[in-house]
């Protein structure tokens, strides 16, 4: 483990289902596993700190080399772990800048995120950061496709295998994580979506990307009542730490 569950609340119950010819596994945790649910004092509080969990949640998994499984195997996990602990960390975070009055609006936009996560994302780089106005639904994949494609091109000269990208819409942060060595992408969303199901986590394969994407449009319409025609895409990865060149 990355270390001990007893420094939870208390560790989350889940239930798993396969979408999709059975090509993307669906995590759907309890209900009081969300970001407005989710603390030591165990009561509910509205939070609005859902791009510092993404940012801080990001950063764990590459500090501390997580690898996810393919949706056909056991879920790993430290990734549920890892969520936990970033819903925690995002919400005192959060906490703090409202109480000190640091908060130029109640939702923090990535760069800031970062910014206040501090030690928590040393190396986190943002490489793009795009604006839509089309409707989530028919554009997500159309739109986070040549980027990743791009991505992909520069692989002789990028400092990292893994790609995160933030997706904010309707004042909500989710998290995607592309990882080049396991051939997965995740999708990582900490808000309740409905009175009997709490934050979800999303895995297949990268060549579903699409299939992840339109399954995301369709719960979130069917959650929240929405289909943004604004968001912003946010593309992020981690500098690799130079090597110190010996001195003779």
């Amino acid at each position: 483990m990355v270390s001990d569950p007893s420094d939870l609340p208390f560790f989350p119950k889940f239930e798993t289902e396969m979408k999709i010819e059975d090509k993307i596994l669906i995590i759907w945790f309890e209900p009081h596993f969300s970001q407005s649910h989710y603390n030591i004092k165990n009561c509910t509080s509205g939070s609005n700190a859902c791009t510092l969990i993404a940012v801080l949640m990001a950063s764990k998994c590459h500090h501390n080399k997580i690898q996810v499984n393919h949706p056909k195997k056991p879920l790993n996990y430290d990734l549920v772990h890892l969520f936990a602990i970033s819903m925690l960390e995002g919400n005192k975070i959060h906490d703090h800048l409202k109480i000190n009055n640091m908060l130029k609006h109640i939702n923090l936009t990535v760069p800031e995120a970062i910014e206040f996560a501090d030690k928590f994302t040393e190396g986190m780089t943002e490489w793009k950061s795009l604006v839509y106005m089309e409707p989530l639904s028919t554009s997500l994949y159309e739109n986070i496709r040549p980027v990743y494609g791009e991505w992909i091109k520069q692989q002789k000269t990028r400092r990292s295998n893994n790609l995160y990208i933030i997706l904010i819409a309707d004042s909500r942060t989710v998290l995607f994580i592309l990882q080049e060595d396991t051939d997965t992408v995740t999708i990582m969303d900490s808000h309740q979506h409905s009175a009997s199901r709490g934050s979800f986590i999303g895995i297949c394969r990268t060549n579903r990307l699409k299939s992840l994407c339109d399954w995301f449009s369709h719960t979130n319409i069917k959650s929240f009542k929405c289909d943004p025609k604004l968001y912003e895409l946010s593309f992020l990865y981690f500098k690799r730490k130079q090597r110190k060149s010996k001195s003779y």
